[in-house]
Order: structure tokens, then C-alpha cells, then sequence
């Protein structure tokens, strides 16, 4: 999967592993630099999906379309992203979530953060 970035910030901190052990600590650091390797490495959000591990959910409210994905099973830190489509375009939840996940080869990474502050 294609990934983009919402800031330099955020991509620093997906990137950089050291950039993200200061700011998050050793273990989420390494394990939020592990799922940025998985996601590069999916074919789509499909993918993701299946891996429960991460427990990709939509998100509601003002976080509409925008999606939930856990770094490290004992923190609260998670990835927030937005499925995006070939004219870069946010994709809405479809009837058919699956096709949706399917059609997806491009996600926004937006932040790290406790999305139910």
C-alpha cells in the first residue's frame, strides 16, 4: 500500500525511529514502526482488516470516515488514517465495507494519538 503523510511531523515520527522512541518510548516506538512496515507492505486495507491484531474500526463523530488502528495492545496511542483513492480522494464507508477495504491502496496517515480524548 501507497502511504501519505498528513504533515512532516507525523512522517518524522513513522519514519524516524529514534524521532519516535523520544517522543512515545522504546516499546511503542518499535511497535508503530512495525505496523508502518506492515501497511507499506499490504496489497490493500483488506489486508490490514484480516490482521485482528491491529482491530481496524471506523470511527464516528467528528473523526467520520477516518479509521482506528492499534499500535501496541497495551496502550491506548492509536494510528489514525483516512482510506484514500486514486484521485485522492477520501473514501467513504460503503454498504460494502469489504469492497471498500479492497479498493483501498492508499491510506492518509493523520496522527498518533488517543482518538477517545
Amino acid at each position: 500500500m501507497k502511504l501519505i503523510y498528513n504533515n512532516k511531523k507525523i512522517e518524522k515520527e513513522c519514519n524516524d525511529l529514534s524521532v519516535a522512541k523520544r517522543k512515545y518510548g522504546i516499546d511503542i516506538a518499535k511497535a508503530l514502526h512495525k505496523l508502518i512496515n506492515i501497511l507499506e507492505n499490504a496489497e490493500n486495507l483488506l489486508d490490514i482488516y484480516k490482521l485482528q491484531s491491529f482491530r481496524l474500526h471506523l470511527l464516528k463523530g467528528n473523526r467520520k470516515d477516518q479509521y482506528s488502528l492499534t499500535i501496541l495492545k497495551s496502550s491506548k496511542l492509536r494510528l489514525i488514517v483516512y482510506p484514500i483513492d486514486e484521485n485522492n480522494n477520501i473514501m467513504r464507508s460503503l454498504d460494502n465495507q469489504n469492497l471498500m477495504f479492497i479498493k483501498c491502496i492508499i491510506i492518509k496517515i493523520m496522527e498518533v494519538s488517543e482518538h477517545y480524548e
